[in-house]
């Protein structure tokens, strides 16, 4: 008997040690996964108005290329700028003129696999943009008030001292240029229409107040003193018409010419003089009509020159004592229309001008607002702008400027297509 326990314990102890093998667990060690990442710094440069843009990589980094792509608004639509191959990991690119972009590095690996990084963001809040097709302003210099209208037909209220719009409306009409004046204590607009009417808007908020027929498709108007003054757009119907402010219908008018009338500028002394400079015909010419400060008209003058000397009707101001300033050569004639001169501006491009009590205030193409003596026509000064001037006005010790976003053709003579796809309000100190 105690032999065959002897036995059973020892195959107990062979049967245990033989199975023991089946109960040890092998543990297989898993590296850890790095994920795929592509992670993008950015340095923005004001002054050279330029971004850089950098990037690392973590995880497999066997990419093919990488393609930099831009959106200007926040998870807006992407526009591809460069491909660069595996080996690039920065890029610097100009940026264009908005107030915000995004920027993403989007690698491509050989199977066509797309890693995207993460975005980076440039905000520019100086910049604002109006989204306005400006083509006429006007500007109130006892309060601020700009007035801008768009060629399709919306006005905007943009205040100088907040720098903001603060009113706009669509008119759904095809505009001419306009003028501002004072009826009766209220400031007004007076916008001309294609369709032959003048719109009345208050001056504050651009609330319609009258309208007054002249019968005319119409390219210009200015006021003097309770009269409208409306130049037609229409060879068929050239003439200019007054008409009263109080009782809306019309005063007098000036005979049928064989030209256009064109776009008019004021000039006020014992009469009201209005120079125009015609539009879409061949030669260009400058002419004055006079009508007495009753609206009644007077009589009409012809330039001498018929488009010897460079005229562009919307290039187009007069002096405060009655010459006459045109086209983007600055282009000066005295207020009998006898050619003075030509400012000393080189190649460059001028695009408007308005008066202080010293100087000529002329926008340049070339990013510069540039000021030359009211009298002698030297120039005096010359203020860098961010922008390409397109309209500017005197304010106090200010210079207000309207600026394109984009550089313009401008021309001697008539550009009319030429209109600013975007523009934005600058603002320096004299």
């Amino acid at each position: 008997m105690k032999k065959i326990f002897l036995i059973l314990s020892a195959c107990l102890v062979i049967y245990s040690c033989g199975s023991s093998n089946d109960d040890i667990t092998e543990v297989v060690v898993t590296p850890p996964v790095i994920e795929n990442k592509i992670n993008l710094t950015s340095s923005y440069n004001d002054s050279a108005e330029t971004v850089s843009l950098s990037w690392t990589l973590a995880g497999d980094n066997t990419y093919m290329q990488y393609k930099i792509v831009r959106s200007d608004s926040q998870n807006g639509p992407q526009t591809e700028l460069l491909t660069a191959g595996p080996t690039q990991f920065s890029y610097t690119s100009i940026v264009p003129f908005n107030a915000y972009f995004e920027y993403q590095i989007i690698g491509i690996k050989t199977n066509g696999e797309q890693v995207k990084s993460n975005i980076v963001k440039v905000e520019r809040p100086d910049i604002k943009l109006l989204n306005l097709k400006t083509f006429d302003a006007q500007f109130d210099k006892n309060t601020g008030k700009l007035y801008l209208l768009d060629t399709d037909g919306k006005i905007a209220l943009y205040d100088v001292n907040s720098g903001t719009v603060t009113h706009q409306i669509s008119t759904n009409a095809t505009l001419g240029y306009s003028d501002i004046g004072t009826y009766n204590g209220s400031v007004e607009l007076y916008v001309p229409r294609n369709d032959g009417w003048v719109d009345i808007y208050d001056g504050n908020d651009l609330t319609l107040k009258a309208q007054v027929s002249f019968g005319m498709p119409l390219i210009s108007t200015v006021y003097h003193n309770g009269i409208l003054y409306g130049s037609s757009s229409n060879s068929n119907n050239s003439v200019i018409k007054s008409a009263s402010r109080t009782t809306n219908t019309i005063i007098s008018q000036s005979p049928q010419l064989y030209y256009n009338t064109g776009r008019m500028k004021k000039s006020v002394g014992t009469s009201v003089k209005l120079y125009t400079i015609t539009q879409n015909i061949t030669p260009i010419d400058l002419d004055l009509y006079n009508f007495d400060l009753n609206g009644n008209y007077i009589n009409h003058q012809d330039d001498i020159y018929h488009g010897d000397y460079p005229l562009n009707y919307r290039i187009f101001e007069t002096f405060p004592d009655g010459r006459v300033i045109t086209s983007s050569s600055g282009s000066v004639y005295n207020s009998q229309m006898i050619y003075q001169n030509n400012l000393p501006s080189g190649n460059s491009k001028l695009t408007s001008f308005d008066f202080d009590s010293n100087s000529i205030i002329a926008g340049n193409m070339s990013k510069a607002i540039e000021f030359y003596n009211i009298n002698t026509y030297t120039k005096t000064q010359t203020i860098n702008t961010k922008k390409f001037p397109y309209k500017v006005f005197s304010y106090n010790n200010k210079v207000v400027c309207v600026s394109s976003t984009t550089q313009l053709n401008v021309q001697s003579y008539d550009y009319s297509n030429v209109v600013p796809e975007n523009v934005m309000i600058e603002v320096f100190n004299k």
